[in-house]
């Protein structure tokens, strides 16, 4: 079909042509183009031949992109492309029947001649509407040859496999995709069914593979959980002092065997919970504490996690020398700063290579005779006057207003109008199926009209307006100093750029206890909500403002290179093969790049890497056999080495399981409650994905991914990820000003593969899935190479679909900062929460979110004491005592009486547990009044602690000191708790033991 239609077009294209014939067809009866009306018989014949030629063509390139478009916008356009091509075709054959008509007409009508200008119009502003296909079908095409050839390798490297002993399925989803496990309800027996109709949506957020075998694993003791909280540095450093505790406490109920230590080793608290969940800057700290464990040749030695970073280790030296991990040093500051820089400079091409390459395309075609559209010309020509066009007849029709296209815009704008009243109309008539599939088809016809009308309207007055202004901006500069203007500007705008998202990304306003106040009379007025909604909208506008203007301009400096001659010959666009080359490079650039690599994830990782990333290795020879010398010992870390989270995601000797938890941002009909904007994803040895999206397996994910995304499956990788504050999509932590991020390459996150694209493929194949219109949707059948720049236009416009290849996978924060969440989901009955976390004091908001999500999506319900020695009104900021006329009188405002919070954790039905009561122990970084003297004394002087913002990832040698002790003090105040909750149990089951004796 396309071949066809391309031969045939291009062999009349030629017959069809006449000199001035664009003049005549736009009106133009002048005696410059008397020749055409006699040559014009078989040109139209020709011209009919060449329109099916082209018809066949474009045609076959939408129906191309009509078939294998994959989103919903994508599917969308592909129905106004194939339109177009309908209209492009119509109007082209309406066009020859009115020349023919005008042409055995001695005294044309005046409304046959703008008739047919009007239809020449319409005909060519749909036909750009059309060439989009033509764009799509060669895409579409490099993406399926891709794919093919990507099954293909795979195939061949599974068959040989098969050859050696090990099967493998025919299809990288089957082999990668894990089924869900829900919670095993069978000992309820015949409410099982029951209950799980009433509470489906609680069951299936339980939905973690794994999570029964620990339970299992565990009977009866409960499974137990250690949740690190999101905070940067600042969670870093209190887990870490919180862990160093663990480490040396003794274990609650360990297990042996096949349980979460092995063999017969004796492991302390944190080598015998089963997890160890991680948000944010508590994943530092557990993806330090993780690499530290693994084996090298020269330390070949299996240690359990407690026997890693240590006081007085080389690995914890490493880390409190390396706190200020992002720059250290005003070489590093300074190589940070051009790391913003250059995603800036790569985000800004990416962003503005569009208006360049349509401003200059756009421009050159309205210059051309056959693209005389405009309703007004879009650059005048001082030398066009009305004389001049009077005495010279042969002007540049493209210098000539063309009031035809307002014949063309009333078109659609009455069709508009003519199907909406059918619609109305065939609503009033009846509610039956034929006047609803009336209604249906009238409202679909009315929404096409007016995009063609909207289009045309663009095209032929909004472009040329556009166009006009840019260039009144530029002639308001004098010549001599356009070039220093334009640079300035540029320097400018990427100067602005630079400067706000640097302070969109460290600055925070640090508030104390006692600064709590009645927000302002405006923020009274109008919901959170709304004004993050209008701060999003005016960053676009912007951005729309500055987009307009590069499209203008480009378009008007094209347009006046061509016709700002003499008036009558079109000039040349001097060097334009050196424009064609660096517009062809930036596409280029643009179809290649990976929007991944242009942003500050890899330095991210990097920089996380060179502190966290290490390993205990033997500095110099090994002493000899009987020798009381010392052997010496150094950090290492892992440099280029690659820390696959398959292979480095678990302690070698046997430990709890990682879970680094993140946030995979949604829109669409999939997104999560208003506010919340993000749904668990969560990384680990095991497995990848969440309960919303599904699970792949971690190792089988690896194996079947392409290299770019395999980079972002390490545990380095997984560290940052979790880690990843700001970013274009920031969940319940949207300000409004991520757009921005997403414009200027000041972000982190990155797009990782969703298991429920994986899941749509493997129901397509079986022909089973739930939506019967995902059967026959042209599912491409491989994850992408490249991250291209439609990734880049997906952050900034906010497009996250559910079923995309890819998902966007940010800080673990901005679905719930605690991990709290993630352990109850995993049905722990025992869990301690180190919160490092930010709040603004008194509040405790990152526990109470945790508690209000589990409420809603877990249907968990915890209940914090509210009396005793851990209740939660000792850990507000104010309730502890100093002498007021003491040294620290000042901290009076600061201190708590406590550090520690209870909790009683009721878990429903739906999680299937035998026993549903569980302990809920967090301890919370709080300026607690027992602190050491000199920890009170730091504080003292040091009026943000323990409240640092998050921003602030340069710590000092104080503030690792303070915060990494202060992490010591609330982990044995946790400790402490425990042992009175099961010295309380203990009582209580003594008391009723003897009750039930009597």
């Amino acid at each position: 079909m396309i071949p066809v239609g391309v031969a045939t077009a291009g062999w009349f294209l030629h017959l069809a042509w006449i000199p001035n014939l664009a003049r005549y067809t736009y009106g133009d009866r002048s005696a410059a183009v008397a020749d055409v009306r006699s040559a014009l018989g078989a040109a139209l014949a020709a011209d009919l031949l060449f329109i099916g030629g082209y018809a066949l063509f474009l045609g076959g390139c939408a129906w191309i992109f009509r078939l294998r478009a994959i989103s919903g916008f994508g599917r969308g356009l592909s129905r106004y492309v194939l339109t177009a091509v309908a209209v492009t075709v119509a109007a082209n054959v309406i066009e020859d029947c009115l020349l023919v008509i005008t042409a055995h007409i001695p005294q044309v009508p005046k409304i046959l001649i703008t008739a047919t200008a009007a239809a020449a119009i319409v005909k060519w502003c749909a036909a750009l509407l059309a060439l989009a296909g033509v764009v799509a079908a060669p895409a579409i095409g490099f993406r399926e040859l891709a794919a093919w050839s990507r099954l293909a390798r795979r195939r061949r490297k599974g068959r040989r496999r098969d050859v050696l002993g090990a099967v493998s399925a025919d299809n990288w989803w089957e082999r990668a995709l894990e089924d869900p496990e829900l919670p095993d309800m069978t000992w309820r027996g015949q409410h099982a069914a029951e209950m799980s109709k009433e509470e489906w949506s609680w069951v299936d957020a339980y939905n973690v593979p794994g999570a029964n075998a620990v339970i299992a694993n565990r009977k009866p003791e409960p499974v137990q959980a250690v949740c690190l909280s999101g905070g940067g540095v600042r969670s870093a450093c209190v887990a870490m002092g919180a862990v160093q505790v663990f480490s040396k406490a003794k274990a609650i109920n360990p297990v042996t065997g096949d349980g979460t230590t092995s063999g017969t080793r004796k492991g302390t608290l944190i080598d015998t919970v089963d997890y160890v969940i991680s948000v944010s800057g508590g994943g530092y700290t557990a993806g330090a504490r993780l690499l530290a464990t693994q084996p090298t040749v020269d330390a070949p030695e299996k240690p359990l996690l407690s026997e890693r970073f240590e006081e007085g280790s080389v690995e914890f030296d490493h880390f409190r020398r390396g706190a200020s991990y992002i720059a250290d040093s005003p070489i590093t500051l300074i190589r940070a700063l051009a790391e913003v820089l250059k995603n800036l400079v790569a985000s800004l091409i990416t962003l503005f290579i569009v208006p360049v390459i349509v401003g200059s395309a756009a421009g050159f075609l309205l210059a051309l005779p056959a693209g005389s559209i405009a309703a007004l010309v879009p650059v005048p020509n001082d030398k066009v006057t009305d004389a001049f066009k009077h005495d010279n007849p042969e002007v540049l029709w493209s210098l000539i207003n063309h009031p035809a296209a307002w014949w063309a815009l009333g078109l659609f704008a009455l069709l508009t109008g003519f199907f909406t009243v059918c619609a109305t109309f065939a609503e009033w008539a009846g509610n039956g199926t034929r006047s609803e599939w009336w209604r249906v088809r009238m409202t679909l016809l009315s929404q096409a009209s007016a995009v063609f009308g909207l289009l045309i309207l663009m095209i032929t007055v909004g472009l040329p307006v556009l166009m006009r202004l840019c260039t009144k901006l530029g002639h308001s500069v004098d010549a001599g100093q356009r070039g220093g203007v334009t640079a300035a500007a540029i320097t400018g705008v990427i100067g602005l750029n630079y400067l706000t998202a640097i302070v969109a990304m460290v600055w925070k306003k640090v508030k104390l206890p006692g600064d709590l106040a009645r927000p302002s009379w405006w923020k009274s007025l109008v919901p959170v909500g709304v004004w993050q909604i209008l701060l999003v909208v005016f960053t676009l506008a912007v951005l729309l403002a500055v987009w307009l203007i590069t499209l203008g301009s480009f378009a008007a400096g094209a347009f006046q290179q061509m016709t700002g001659g003499d008036g009558i010959h079109l000039g040349a666009i001097p060097n334009w093969q050196w424009w064609l080359g660096g517009l062809g490079a930036l596409a280029l650039f643009i179809g290649f790049a990976d929007v991944t690599s242009l942003s500050l994830h890899p330095f991210y990782r990097r920089r996380l890497a060179q502190t966290f990333a290490v390993r205990r290795l033997p500095l110099g020879p090994m002493p000899e056999a009987g020798s009381d010398a010392p052997q010496a010992w150094q950090a290492r870390w892992y440099g280029d080495e690659w820390t696959w989270l398959d292979r480095k995601g678990r302690v070698p000797a046997g430990g709890p399981r990682f879970v680094f938890a993140a946030a995979a941002t949604l829109t669409g009909r999939a997104r999560p409650a208003p506010g919340l904007n993000a749904v668990s994803y969560v990384l680990s040895a095991d497995h990848v994905g969440g309960p919303d999206l599904g699970w792949f397996d971690t190792e089988k994910l690896i194996a079947e991914c392409p290299p770019r995304l395999q980079r972002d499956l390490t545990v380095e990788a997984a560290v940052a990820i979790s880690g990843a504050a700001f970013a274009s999509a920031m969940g319940r932590q949207n300000k409004g000003f991520q757009t921005l991020l997403a414009a200027s390459g000041a972000r982190l996150g990155t797009w990782l593969p969703n298991p429920n694209f994986a899941a749509k493929l493997a129901c397509a194949a079986a022909k089973n899935c739930a939506d019967p219109d995902d059967i026959g949707r042209p599912w491409p059948k491989s994850l992408p190479s490249i991250r291209g720049a439609s990734y880049f236009y997906r952050e900034l416009f906010g497009m996250n679909y559910e079923d995309a290849r890819l998902v966007q996978v940010t800080d673990g924060g901005h679905y719930e900062n605690l991990g709290l969440v993630e352990a109850l989901r995993r049905r722990c009955r025992l869990i301690f929460c180190i919160d490092g976390g930010g709040d603004t004091p008194p509040l405790a908001s990152g526990l109470t979110d945790a508690i209000r999500l589990a409420r809603y999506e877990l249907g968990v319900k915890i209940r914090l004491s509210e009396d005793g020695p851990y209740k939660v009104d000792d850990i507000a900021p104010g309730t502890g005592k100093v002498d007021e006329r003491g040294t620290f009188a000042s901290l009076k405002q600061r201190v708590t009486k406590g550090t520690v919070v209870a909790g009683t954790i009721t878990y429903p039905p739906a999680a299937g547990l035998p026993e549903c009561k569980g302990v809920l122990i967090v301890a919370k970084a709080v300026l607690w009044q027992r602190c050491p003297y000199w920890l009170l004394t730091y504080a003292a002087a040091q009026p943000q602690f323990p409240h640092d913002p998050t921003s602030d990832q340069w710590f000092n040698e104080g503030q690792f000191a303070a915060y990494t002790e202060l992490g010591r003090i609330i982990a044995k105040q946790a400790l402490q708790c425990a042992e009175d909750i099961q010295e309380y149990e203990r009582k209580r089951l003594s008391g009723k033991t003897q009750g039930d004796d009597e």
